[in-house]
């Protein structure tokens, strides 16, 4: 079945471009903003969705997964969505050398990788999502999973669902990520620089400690929230010293004498400044960057973490805090 998904149209009626090449691919918002890929997470409630009240036209938005990650898993996902958008098509077929090449896997890993892609496909195939969204004054329910397919040594044949098409089509919010610039990063570098990507309000934009916590599923009995904000500053220096943003700053909680610089006081929020234009640099001078072999790059020892899913948190107004 045919989908002009290049056809889509904005709230101003005209079409919008939707880009699906490796250096660049449209994604929903909500896929980057929510905690859909993540750092690995051993929760203890794996089957637990994310809910969604509210989001643009649709609402009562519930999303399944199996604990997909921010590389990997999110990787696969982006080359999924490629094909399909390139072919129109919600079948496509590819050969194993095709998708080796496309995702830059070198040869002497191919082998290995070919388990990783199997697996990585199957916990795709876990994504179940069903909302509701208005069309003609009547609420329609729609509920899907993400995909079906056939993988062999070969080749591989992967069937999206039509409605996951649709609901694609119906996000009005689409943000461009570049995977080459993704495969530089680290785990927690990619979650925050992807929300960076995707909330550019201003020069500075601003993201609360409570935020932060829910988009990294994080569980403060079990990672508190002094790690935690560490391992925030950290990556922030890191996305730094890489220029994809150029500073950030601390806002900590009032002291007795209602002041919000005391470094005594506990980090509630991150104010971090960046442009497009240091969001996507050009990949020649970030990649001069790693070749520098900067601290930035150097394999850090993560700790031993068992983080649980949570809820995104509701504001008054019934929305999701973060979408």
């Amino acid at each position: 079945m045919q989908y002009r998904l290049r056809e889509i149209t904005g709230g101003n009626g005209k079409p919008r471009k939707v880009r699906a090449l490796k250096t660049f691919t449209s994604v929903p918002r909500l896929f980057l903003v929510l905690p859909l890929f993540n750092v690995i997470n051993n929760s203890e409630k794996p089957d637990e969705p994310i809910m969604v009240p509210k989001h643009q036209n649709t609402r009562n938005i519930e999303i399944k997964n199996a604990q997909l990650t921010i590389e990997k898993d999110f990787d696969i996902f982006l080359f999924i969505l490629r094909r399909v958008l390139n072919s129109n098509s919600t079948s496509i077929e590819f050969t194993t050398k095709e998708m080796m090449d496309e995702l830059n896997i070198e040869k002497v890993n191919r082998a290995q990788y070919l388990k990783t892609f199997i697996k990585s496909v199957e916990r795709l195939s876990n994504i179940h999502v069903k909302y509701e969204e208005k069309i003609d004054g009547e609420w329609e329910h729609t509920f899907f999973s993400f995909l079906d397919g056939k993988l062999t040594k070969t080749k591989g044949r992967i069937e999206v669902s039509k409605f996951f098409i649709e609901f694609f089509g119906s996000l009005k919010e689409l943000y461009e990520l570049n995977p080459e610039i993704l495969k530089l990063l680290s785990k927690y570098q990619r979650i925050l620089y992807v929300l960076y990507v995707c909330n550019r309000k201003s020069t500075t934009n601003y993201f609360s400690v409570d935020m932060l916590k829910e988009r990294f599923n994080i569980n403060s009995d079990k990672m508190p929230d002094k790690q935690f904000i560490k391992k925030i500053r950290d990556t922030n220096k890191e996305l730094q010293d890489l220029g994809l943003i150029t500073g950030f700053k601390e806002i900590k909680a009032l002291d007795k004498e209602g002041k919000n610089d005391n470094p005594r006081q506990q980090t509630i929020q991150f104010d971090v400044d960046y442009t497009y234009k240091s969001l996507y640099p050009t990949l020649k001078n970030l990649k001069a960057i790693a070749a520098l072999n900067i601290p930035v790059f150097k394999k850090i020892k993560e700790p031993k973490i068992v983080e649980e899913v949570e809820q995104p948190k509701l504001t008054d107004n019934g929305d999701s805090e973060w979408i």
